[in-house]
């Protein structure tokens, strides 16, 4: 079919637009927006997760605190026993202590939590603990010896898992170091994983580690822990950011470090934004890849108008 159309030197008929199909184009677009829908989908999962988590955090907050020795006795299934208040006392081994990496610390600002063995007082077992932040400036191992002052202890503690890297972020993450025999002492962590952590100290740890807590019954505990904030992107698809510019150490009275301080988890709606997101360019994509597709035939030639 051609649409006529009539100018001074005749009429010209522009051809319609047909469809040409490419298989390559088709493969490519369509498995983008494939790619873009799980997208969505999972962000929908974790939108799902997230709801159920703070069901979850909000009535394991309610349970009483209990000493670390007698959960562990009893011989629970950690999982189940994530974000319980603990007691626990024992003295510290400042000596295979490492840091975590986290964009997002103390007043928004980067910086590292301090993770160290606990060697749990009359029992066989130890626990890691994450004493809390520390700021850039202030994390070097030998600067971090001024705030070892203390190594028994009788704190509380937020009990949490160890922090596995799931698929995405094992995949586009940044990654932990590999331990193996003979390598030097791995001091810098971009998560808790406690598998790896394990195989370089040199005793059993329990597999889940604690939090600290200044205050063990704060009432808004659950809003410090579930909340939106400026690594909400990075925190969403489970990577680590960019650390800031602004080096609060530096800038910051010589506090003493390091200052308790939970790991946050964005609130479920966060994610909602994601599922549109990927939706919206997955249709994007498939709508590209169509117009992509479209041709129009040769000019048919003009012919004089009478």
């Amino acid at each position: 079919m051609q649409v006529p159309f009539s100018g001074s030197r005749g009429t010209v008929h522009w051809p319609a637009m047909h469809f040409n199909f490419s298989l390559k184009t088709t493969l490519l677009c369509g498995a983008l927006a494939i790619g873009m829908i799980r997208a969505s989908v999972w962000q929908w999962d974790r939108h799902i997760q997230k709801q159920e988590l703070i069901a979850t955090l909000q009535a394991t907050l309610r349970r009483d605190v209990v000493p670390l020795p007698e959960l562990v006795a009893s011989k629970p299934t950690w999982e189940q026993e994530t974000w319980r208040r603990v007691q626990v006392s024992g003295t510290y081994d400042f000596e295979h202590e490492v840091i975590v990496h986290r964009n997002r610390g103390a007043n928004d600002q980067a910086g590292f939590h301090v993770i160290t063995p606990l060697k749990i007082d009359s029992s066989e077992h130890c626990v890691l603990v994450d004493r809390g932040f520390i700021p850039l400036g202030r994390h070097e191992r030998e600067y971090r010896k001024r705030y070892n002052t203390t190594p028994h202890v009788d704190i509380f503690g937020l009990l949490k898992t160890s922090s596995e890297p799931n698929f995405l972020a094992g995949l586009l993450g940044p990654k932990d170091p590999q331990v193996t025999a003979g390598a030097p002492w791995a001091d810098l962590w971009k998560r808790v994983n406690i598998t790896a952590m394990q195989k370089q100290v040199p005793y059993p740890v329990l597999p889940i580690y604690l939090e600290v807590m200044e205050n063990p019954d704060d009432p808004l505990l659950a809003s410090k822990i579930v909340k939106e904030g400026s690594a909400g992107r990075n925190d969403v698809l489970a990577l680590t950011g960019q650390k800031q510019v602004e080096n609060f150490g530096l800038n910051s009275p010589d506090l003493a470090y390091p200052l308790p301080h939970f790991d946050t988890t964005p609130p479920p709606d966060i994610h909602l934004g994601y599922v549109y997101e990927w939706a919206f360019m997955a249709l994007l994509t498939i709508g590209i890849g169509i117009i992509a597709q479209l041709k129009r035939g040769g000019l048919a030639p003009a012919r004089p108008t009478p």
